[in-house]
């Protein structure tokens, strides 16, 4: 499998991951916050996001570098410590009590999400390679957070900014990618 297929399978799993983190807020909404529909996309979303995290520096690599590169390994480790919460909830029953393990990694977790996701929404406006305008779903999502009447929206426009970039990966609409000539490449 070529380099560029592995690019496209992941971010298809980047567009399923973006549907399932949308799909907290409905449930979220309908059912109240922290509910067991909510907490299933919840923990789907998150597993799908840290596969899929590294197609969005992947499909842009060239024209984001080093902070691109750090962007989504951030964003694939806080993906996996967030699923690895939501877990804990489905197997224990509640969050874990407080402790310096526990807010360390909250801290990490969060923390290292919100950084990363702004290192990647400015790495991305300076590429070009996605349209601009996906900057805009990114300070969206970072508006619904910083708000708190906007806070039951800030999942879905998380998702949605990984359905939007994950449907560009995988289907290369949207997307313009600098061509390279051979010469260029020197190994």
């Amino acid at each position: 499998m070529t380099l560029e297929k592995i690019v496209k399978v992941l971010g298809f799993i980047a567009f399923l991951g973006g549907i399932a983190r949308m799909g907290m807020t409905p449930s979220g909404l309908i059912w109240g916050s922290d509910s067991t529909p909510e907490l299933i996309f919840a923990f789907a979303a998150s597993i799908l996001m840290a596969i899929s995290s590294m197609a969005l520096f992947m499909s842009q690599s060239r024209q984001t570098g080093v902070f691109g590169f750090i962007s989504g390994l951030i964003l694939s480790a806080g993906n996996l410590m967030l699923s690895a919460t939501f877990y804990g909830l489905f197997a224990y029953g509640g969050y874990p009590k407080d402790g310096l393990f526990v807010n360390l990694a909250n801290s990490l977790s969060y923390g290292g999400l919100l950084f990363a996701t702004v290192i990647l929404m400015i790495v991305t406006f300076r590429a070009k390679v996605f349209p601009r305008w996906y900057a805009i779903v990114f300070l969206l999502m970072l508006v619904c957070l910083g708000l708190p009447f906007l806070g039951d929206f800030f999942a879905f426009f998380w998702g949605l900014t990984y359905v939007l970039m994950g449907y560009s990966i995988f289907t290369g609409k949207g997307i313009s990618v600098v061509t390279v000539k051979k010469e260029e490449i020197s190994l």
